[in-house]
């Protein structure tokens, strides 16, 4: 942004916020005036008792716009379009703090509002008739404040000095009021401190669900790819000279197609169906205990797979089983993809506070892309508080990884 609209921006803001002032001022008008009007009663003579509590009744009156549900919106309305601030609706019915909030800042709205007007209105033009009477040698201004305050004496200078120092703190308050109307709007229009943090939370919550779903969508689809994509080398190769081989390569294909597809079904249908992200919807997922499934499918694709299985990954916690499976399946599936003859070796190790996972190609990787793969596996056992190393060295890929049996997901089946 360029220093001419840089002070575009500036300029606008302000005009916003001092028309936001304005329409206060507008609303604080009749207040003004009913005031007026009910000090007068109570300080005139002979005015009967029930005319002056008419003014307390009327006053009273007053106050109910300031806790009505539709004006807390209206000025909700007004600081999300004028002040340049984000004010989030309450989605809970208002409590009694809720509608205190409000009426204090609507209260605060054509309070500020009003000695704008003030200012505008009265001490501002007075100052000026002050200012040309001290250049013209006259008194107007003068009288016209003996007039309005009602006082017997009042000289030039004084009126002028005490009129200036008004002006002085009505433009200074209103600046510090269109400075701080966007932190009160925010703070007393939005929701309560309580809602926020449940706000707060949700959100957070819903940010590591989509973090997950992203997660498990590339592992399973990225696998689905990798495997296929190997399968249909195998079926291209063995149609002519063995095609019970070609068709076992079609029927993986079909199957590993499938379980992909019922995969990313279940994934849309979370990101358009909260009631979908419960277990009992979720396609059969697998756990830790089904790695010997992925071994057998990678050696299926015509790939050496050595695993080795120490434990009982069937003890696990559901959930701690589904994501170590996705750590196993990503590293195999990087192994697959950065290695023209991959020769992969499964090393878990399932101890009472630790689950250890190893992963080698022993053949030399072609390449190695840090994407988004490698990115998730990371974020996947951090979530689960674990750690991971990932280590090309000697031409040869490595992933070391260990999850705590009780940690995070340890704990959540």
């Amino acid at each position: 942004m360029t220093g001419h609209s840089k002070v575009a921006s500036l300029v606008g803001a302000a005009w916003r916020r001092l028309l936001v002032l304005l329409i206060g001022g507008l609303v604080a008008i009749p207040y003004g005036a009913i005031l007026i009007w009910g000090v007068a009663l109570w300080t005139g003579d002979d005015i009967a008792w029930y005319a002056r509590w008419s003014s307390i009744a009327v006053a009273a009156l007053l106050i109910v716009p300031a806790t009505l549900p539709v004006t807390r919106a209206l000025e909700r309305t007004v600081a999300s379009q004028l002040l340049d601030s984000v004010v989030a609706e309450p989605r809970a019915r208002a409590t009694f703090a809720d509608t205190a909030r409000g009426a204090l800042f609507f209260a605060g709205h054509i309070a500020s509002g009003g000695i704008l007007i003030v200012g505008v209105a009265f001490v501002f033009p007075l100052l000026a008739v002050l200012i040309g009477d001290a250049l013209g040698d006259k008194e107007t201004g003068a009288e016209l404040m003996r007039d309005a305050f009602a006082v017997s004496v009042v000289d030039h200078a004084t009126a002028l000095v005490l009129c200036a120092v008004a002006s002085v703190l009505i433009v200074a308050f209103t600046i510090g009021a269109g400075y701080l109307l966007p932190w009160y709007a925010t703070l007393l229009l939005g929701p309560s401190r309580d809602e926020q943090r449940a706000r707060d939370a949700e959100e957070a919550s819903a940010t590591r669900r989509r973090g997950a779903l992203a997660r498990d969508v590339h592992d399973s689809v990225g696998h689905a790819l990798t495997v296929t994509t190997m399968q249909a080398i195998v079926a291209r190769r063995t149609m002519e000279s063995d095609s019970d081989a070609a068709r076992a390569a079609l029927s993986e294909i079909e199957r590993v197609s499938r379980s992909a597809v019922a995969e990313l079904d279940y994934v849309l249908s979370v990101l358009r169906d909260r009631e979908a992200a419960r277990d009992d919807h979720a396609p059969n997922r697998r756990t830790l205990g089904d790695v010997a499934l992925l071994a057998e499918e990678t050696r299926a694709a015509g790939f050496s797979v050595e695993l080795c299985l120490d434990g009982d990954p069937e003890r696990l916690p559901a959930s701690l089983g589904r994501e170590a499976y996705r750590v196993v399946q990503e590293g195999v599936t990087n192994a697959l993809r950065y290695s023209a003859t991959p020769c992969i070796t499964i090393e878990i190790v399932v101890g009472r506070d630790q689950l250890s996972i190893r992963i080698d190609n022993d053949t030399e990787a072609i390449r190695v892309i840090d994407g988004r793969g490698l990115t998730g596996l990371r974020e996947r056992v951090s979530v689960l508080g674990g750690e991971c190393q990932i280590d090309v060295s000697d031409g040869r890929w490595r992933l070391a990884a260990t999850l705590p049996t009780h940690g995070p997901a340890g704990g959540a089946a």
